[in-house]
């Protein structure tokens, strides 16, 4: 199952009050070694996602926040540019948080590691480059299992910290997960291909076909409060 997505841009991020991190600390904390490349499988075969888009990411917030509180989170995080329109899943409001220019795929995934520290962030994913849109890792996966494997599946999910919330038809059922699972959709449904008494699994990918563009340095201007 893929969602389409649509949305509505914001130019103007409001100045950042206190700093948790910013594109400098980020580049700090980076060792050596290449990026990490990314796949899932579909129909058993097994395609690429390759490198983490470095323009935008996914998140959703604990229960509970407004949207000005919502907007207060994300002002915290130096790499954060502004929010870009969200998106409903079955079980979450996911938000797209548009980066700063210039920041690497490695400096993406620990903007993300970063966020998810964030008590009041629930789940963080990226999104990667496809064709001439992105797709997003949402909260959520399809998985089908083997006919009568559907407690084999409760019992997955639950080491996994995850969650079976509905059958969709006949063997197949839907999954969540959150920050304090082991893994994202992705790395979900890549866990579950292995296991036994799995048909098949994937993440419920979210597909966005408005792609954030990084600008030419010669135009970029530092926000109030970011480090570079």
């Amino acid at each position: 199952m893929v969602f389409a997505l649509s949305s509505c841009r914001q130019d103007e991020a409001s100045p950042i009050k206190n700093v948790k991190a910013g594109p400098k600390l980020l580049r700090s904390e980076i060792g050596g070694g290449a990026c990490t490349n990314y796949t899932y499988f579909y129909n058993n075969e097994q395609k690429s996602l390759g490198n983490v888009f470095t323009k935008q990411v996914l998140v959703a917030f604990s229960n509970g926040l407004s949207a000005d509180e919502e907007a207060r989170v994300v002002e915290q995080y130096n790499f954060v540019a502004g929010v870009n329109g969200h998106i409903s899943t079955n079980s979450a409001l996911l938000h797209n948080i548009e980066l700063v220019d210039g920041l690497n795929c490695q400096q993406v995934e620990l903007a993300m590691e970063a966020l998810a520290k964030d008590p009041n962030i629930a789940y963080v994913a990226p999104y990667f480059l496809s064709g001439d849109g992105l797709l997003g890792i949402s909260n959520e996966a399809i998985v089908t299992v083997v006919e009568g494997q559907a407690t084999a599946l409760e019992a997955l999910a639950t080491a996994y910290k995850a969650e079976v919330m509905m059958p969709l038809s006949g063997q197949t059922y839907l999954l969540r997960v959150d920050k304090n699972s082991d893994g994202n959709a992705l790395q979900l449904a890549n866990y579950l291909k292995s296991q036994a008494g799995i048909a098949h699994a994937e993440p419920d990918f979210l597909v966005s076909l408005e792609v954030p563009v990084v600008k030419p340095v010669s135009e970029r201007k530092n926000r109030p409060g970011l480090i570079r």
